[in-house]
């Protein structure tokens, strides 16, 4: 696809052309959106019978690196819209002209369509922007979903000043199962919810349920049923970056709304429609067949680091997967900024610097990443986030995984050991000088070393030093929830 006509208006080719065009996919952007769908993302090829394609975000910063700035402004940015829908309902179509709403959605445009130092501008004009939206929310529950919406859901409970649990796949020994729901069409498809306070849904205020799109909604009904079951609430808003769902699927939201006795809405940057041929799983198969994959980096070559922090320098880190009412505190995410610029400039590290944040530990190490930013401004700070999803990767412009690496998991999974992959480390022009990686506080430093030797996968560390001049894993200590009661309103059947 020519610079002339990508559909999100950009300069460069869009990301998700190759797909589009190979597969006969079509995204068609809502006129009453905020911002085109086709700016917030691109396509990929999955590696996952069930579904043909992916929808890769541009401001998510889980598969592509992006400006730490830009990932915590599109956060608050949706926390925004978020507090606009429990203030109000908007009329349909409604496009908020004129708003502060509408003006810093035209700045993240701006920003996701410019390049070089235009497009650092527009990032930080954004971000200020944004800052000046937060409308506190305090008796709203946010929940996030994992993996790849740990980090959203915490941006958007920022705004709103509001208790948050994210759901999880982490292995949580002596914290009792609170809830548990089903995603049919992912990877991996259990989410459990365990929240350290028994009480986490007495409240009465709204609760707020964030993904990174929305495509049927399945997931989020099968949430709010378990969570109604629960504790009956008489709101609930769905929130994501992008809203794709079928003129069907959205009905099926108000049919639970009128079975349920509640008000259920959604707020979205993006909405829309994709619509894809019948035959669109054959023909991703026989597209698979015929593409070379990228290759991976090769042997590890750049320089490791360790750099440990202990609970004596700084406060163990409690996961938002036992639910928390504020974020980690401002000073320790400094404090840890700071040891890492500190290692970097002692060891003559090298820039461009591309932090990575482990699956569901999203949210401290973007943090950390926009104080890095801060810290360095010459080292051109991205951050982004392994995964569990297996993405084709395919080095061209308009594809949006253009180089994969492949690693042994090295958190304690609750369905066990597996293959994990950090997505666009490499590619043309993707080659980062340094990596910084922040695996789950408490990792098992064996499993990151040394991978899995019997499933013959090597470890975080060393898949990074094929990917980056250094690599430096930060090792934080982690503060596990004393064991709780049991929770005596818990369904029977909500053990995944």
């Amino acid at each position: 696809m020519s610079p002339a006509s990508s559909p999100g208006g950009g300069t460069v080719p869009w990301s998700g052309g190759f797909v589009a065009r190979e597969l006969g996919v079509d995204i068609h952007s809502d006129p009453s959106g905020a911002v085109a769908v086709e700016d917030l993302v691109g396509l990929a090829l999955r590696r996952n019978p069930k579904r043909a394609h992916l929808l890769v975000s541009q401001v998510l910063a889980k598969h592509v690196p992006v400006e730490p700035a830009l990932a915590m402004a599109a956060g608050e940015l949706l926390g925004a819209f978020v507090a606009r829908e429990l203030a109000e309902t908007p009329a349909p179509g409604s496009r908020l002209p004129g708003s502060p709403l509408a003006g810093a959605a035209a700045q993240l445009t701006a920003a996701l369509r410019a390049t070089g130092p235009s497009r650092d501008a527009a990032v930080s004009s954004l971000a200020a922007h944004v800052a000046a939206l937060r409308t506190p929310v305090p008796d709203a529950v946010v929940l996030g979903f994992a993996e790849t919406a740990t980090g959203l859901g915490r941006l958007v409970a920022n705004a709103l000043g509001a208790y948050y649990i994210h759901s999880t796949r982490h292995a949580t020994p002596g914290v009792p199962l609170a809830a548990g729901f089903q995603e049919g069409h992912s990877h991996a498809t259990s989410h459990r919810m365990v929240p350290a306070d028994p009480r986490w849904l007495d409240g009465a205020g709204p609760v707020v349920l964030v993904d990174d799109e929305l495509s049927t909604g399945s997931t989020v009904i099968n949430t709010i049923r378990e969570l109604h079951a629960l504790v009956p609430r008489g709101r609930y808003v769905v929130a994501a970056l992008i809203d794709l769902r079928s003129p069907e699927d959205r009905s099926r939201f108000d049919r639970l709304a009128g079975e349920l006795g509640c008000r259920i809405s959604v707020a979205a940057l993006g909405t829309g429609r994709i619509g894809l041929p019948g035959d669109v799983l054959a023909r991703a198969q026989r597209l698979l067949e015929t593409l070379e994959p990228a290759p991976e980096a090769g042997a590890p070559a750049g320089r490791l680091s360790l750099l440990e922090l202990t609970a004596a320098e700084i406060a163990p880190v409690r996961s938002d997967r036992y639910g928390n009412t504020a974020p980690p505190a401002a000073a320790g995410i400094s404090r840890i900024a700071a040891d890492v610029a500190g290692l970097l400039e002692r060891n003559g590290c090298q820039g461009p610097v591309t932090v990575v944040g482990c699956e569901e530990n999203i949210f401290l190490p973007l943090a950390v990443a926009a104080e890095l930013a801060a810290l360095r401004p010459a080292a051109g700070v991205r951050f982004s986030t392994t995964t569990r999803s297996p993405i084709f990767p395919l080095d061209r412009g308009d594809y949006a995984i253009t180089g994969a690496l492949t690693f042994a998991s090295h958190d304690d999974a609750d369905d066990g050991p597996g293959v994990r992959y950090a997505y666009n480390l490499t590619g043309a022009g993707r080659r980062p000088g340094t990596i910084v990686a922040f695996p789950e506080p408490g990792a098992d430093r064996r499993a990151l070393l040394h991978g899995n030797p019997a499933a013959g996968l090597a470890g975080l560390a060393a898949a990074l030093r094929t990917a980056a001049a250094d690599a430096v894993v930060v090792l934080l200590p982690a503060d596990t929830p004393a064991p709780t009661t049991a929770f005596a309103t818990a369904p029977e059947d909500a053990t995944p």
